[in-house]
Parts: C-alpha cells; sequence; structure tokens
C-alpha cells in the first residue's frame, strides 16, 4: 500500500510545537556553562567556615545568582513561544519595512551575535593584555553596538567605558582582594 501523504515541511511552525530560538537556546547554553563553573567552585570547599566567608563563597553564589536568572530568561522564552502561534503571523510582504532589524541567523539576532563575538574577544584578550585595556575596549564596543554606533554621545560611551573598568577594578582588586592581569604586570 502507497501513502497519498507526503511529508513537505510546513513553511509556518505548528501552534503545538514552538520552534525554539536563539532567546532559548543562548541561556541554555549559558546555563550549563555555569553548572560546570558551579560545580568547580563547590570543590573549592564550603563557603562559610567558622562564621566567616572562603574563597568559595563569592563564585558560588555568582553561580546561583547566574543560574536563576538563566532559568527566568529559558522560561520567559519558551512562555513568549507558547503565545506566538496566537499572534498574526508575519509574511515575506509585512517584513519589508523592518527587515534589517528582525535579521537572524541561526536565530539569534546581530546584537546577540554580536554580545556573543565581543565576549568571545574579551575572553581571549583578558590574559593577553590586561584588564584595563581589554575592559575598556569590552565595555566600549558594547555601548557602541547597542547605543548607536560610534557618533553618538561618544563622550557618554567613554565615561561609561571608564567607570565601569575602574569599578571592576576597585570591586576585586580593594573588596574582593582578587589579582587581575595588567598590560605591565605581563
Amino acid at each position: 500500500m502507497s501513502s497519498e501523504r507526503s511529508f513537505k515541511p510546513s513553511p509556518h511552525p505548528s501552534p503545538r510545537r514552538p520552534i525554539l530560538g536563539g532567546e532559548f537556546f543562548v541561556p541554555a547554553v549559558l546555563a550549563l556553562i555555569t553548572l560546570v563553573y558551579l560545580m568547580s567552585a563547590i570543590q573549592l570547599g564550603p563557603p562559610m567556615k567558622a562564621g566567616n566567608m572562603t574563597a568559595s563563597f563569592f563564585p558560588i553564589a555568582t553561580a546561583i545568582l547566574m543560574l536563576v536568572a538563566l532559568i527566568c530568561a529559558m522560561v520567559h522564552a519558551l512562555r513568549g513561544k507558547a503565545k506566538a502561534p496566537a499572534t498574526e503571523p508575519t509574511t515575506d510582504a509585512d517584513s519589508t519595512d523592518g527587515e534589517s532589524a528582525g535579521r537572524q541567523y541561526l536565530g539569534l539576532s546581530l546584537g546577540a551575535i554580536g554580545v556573543i563575538v565581543l565576549t568571545a574577544g574579551y575572553l581571549l584578550a583578558f590574559d593577553l593584555i590586561g584588564y584595563f585595556v581589554a575592559t575598556f575596549v569590552y565595555v566600549l564596543l558594547l555601548c557602541c553596538l547597542f547605543g548607536g554606533g560610534f557618533r553618538d554621545k561618544w563622550p557618554t560611551k567613554l565615561i561609561a567605558a571608564i567607570a565601569i573598568t575602574l569599578a571592576g577594578y576597585l570591586l576585586f582588586e580593594v573588596v574582593f582582594q582578587v589579582r587581575l592581569p595588567t598590560l605591565w604586570s605581563q
């Protein structure tokens, strides 16, 4: 017996099975990385000993807060996808006016891809050129990515990058007493 049905992919996703994109998968991947980080932080020992914080307190607390935030983001993405079929589907003719703003690759917006690339570059540059230069450039590029480029309000972006870099330095070097790599100490 031959089947009369042909199994062709539908151009519109089924309302029963929402397709998840970068809004779900990016937090999911970050949650997995954070879980590995949390497990290694737990191996440092208990977060409190004799009523005092130990070296593992801040890494464990940070990982737990990050996991809670990432789980909230994943739940938000799932709820958003569940409600999406109830709205009007956009057609190709409707998407011409906002085409560049909504352009996505592999389910990720251009802004998300920019953040991923900048963060990867920051992580590579951190040990090579030190905290100050890497963090200043990273924060400045993030401000430009989300703040309309280099031309708009560049003095404000420079001041924000300097302030965030100095605040991070004071937080880690002075408060947490964690030695950060610098260009001159390499």
